[in-house]
């Protein structure tokens, strides 16, 4: 049973210039930069757009070369990385493109060694690395590849031993976990992590239960899978949170979530994971948050958010979550809050 807690001083920023679903967020340097997304008609877009945190104000920079949604993105070096994502004609792309914070323009590196679309993308040493992908047969890969920005080239690394795309991967410990993900419609419970001083992949405890659309967030000693759609979509979102220690190698079942859902937004604030928004069972965008604390082992209720949001961009930045954009019982939506927890 969940309790009802507060949110400590919501924030409605400023609506982005432009309304758009499945866009990316980045943050440097006190900014909030969104690349590309999709318009109402479903069409991917340039748009590329920056808001000062300080400031609150939103400024709409050059847009981006190739028209994209749903790509990987990085800082390094005073620049925004693009990768991959789906084009204007709905297939995945292997173009590189790169934003100068500095001299405000866009330059083209060099491309993947195929289109794809559903990787994601952190920075190791100064390298870009992503894992994964689904290439343009609609089939899943199992590359592990570095991008080095300065050199702009492309190495292969040891491959995943699990083909697939849509994962999520974490930096810990100088290890990298890449975690559930999908093989066409159906989901993945591989769990595997690349150990960079062997440089040797390493196959987890399988996630136990299979979910699409699950969302996971990490702390130095955990990873959490939470919510999702069932394996047989027709029995609905659900409300599952699982537990992986990192420190025992070991999942475990925790409470459920109050609300079964897909498509929302996460972050850890104060040690407790943070769920906003998202998709339910009645076929609508959701407002409702909810918090879990580790430590207690119990979920409580925030205030809603102050609008409607599933498939939006969602970042952390100095202790809060940022939720961008996203579709909103309204239809598409350029609205973003951020919240904080007491």
């Amino acid at each position: 049973m969940a309790t009802k807690m507060t949110a400590r001083d919501w924030q409605i920023h400023l609506p982005m210039p432009t309304k758009r679903v499945f866009s990316t967020p980045v943050i440097l340097n006190d900014n909030l930069y969104v690349v590309g997304g999709c318009d109402v008609r479903g069409k991917p877009l340039d748009c590329f757009e920056v808001y000062d945190l300080k400031a609150n104000t939103w400024k709409t920079l050059p847009g981006i070369p190739t028209k994209r949604a749903g790509a990987a993105a990085v800082a390094l070096n005073n620049k925004i990385v693009v990768l991959g994502g789906v084009s204007a004609t709905q297939k995945p792309l292997d173009s590189v493109e790169i934003y100068d914070i500095d001299a405000n323009i866009w330059t083209t590196g060099e491309s993947m060694r195929e289109s794809l679309l559903g990787i994601p993308a952190v920075v190791h040493e100064n390298q870009i690395l992503v894992v994964g992908g689904m290439s343009a047969d609609g089939n899943p890969r199992d590359y592990f590849m570095s991008y080095d920005l300065e050199k702009n080239i492309w190495k292969s690394l040891p491959a995943m031993p699990t083909e697939r795309y849509a994962t999520f991967s974490f930096l810990i410990d100088n290890q990298l976990y890449v975690i559930g993900g999908r093989q066409g419609k159906l989901p993945v419970d591989a769990f595997e992590k690349y150990d960079f001083s062997s440089k040797t992949w390493e196959k987890l405890p399988k996630i136990p239960s299979k979910r699409v659309f699950a969302l996971y967030v990490s702390n130095s000693t955990h990873i959490f899978s939470v919510g999702g759609l069932k394996q047989k979509a027709e029995e609905g979102f659900s409300d599952t949170l699982e537990c992986y220690n990192i420190i025992e190698n070991s999942w475990i079942i925790c409470p459920t979530m109050p609300t079964k859902r897909g498509d929302f937004a996460i972050g850890m604030i104060d040690d407790k994971i943070i769920c906003a928004g998202g998709f339910g069972n009645l076929g609508q965008p959701l407002s409702v948050v909810e918090a879990y604390d580790p430590a207690t082992k119990s979920w409580s209720t925030l205030s809603d958010i102050p609008s409607t949001h599933s498939s939006c961009a969602y970042i952390m930045y100095e202790g809060r979550l940022y939720i961008i954009g996203g579709l909103s019982l309204q239809g598409h939506s350029a609205c973003m809050e951020s919240i904080g927890i007491s």
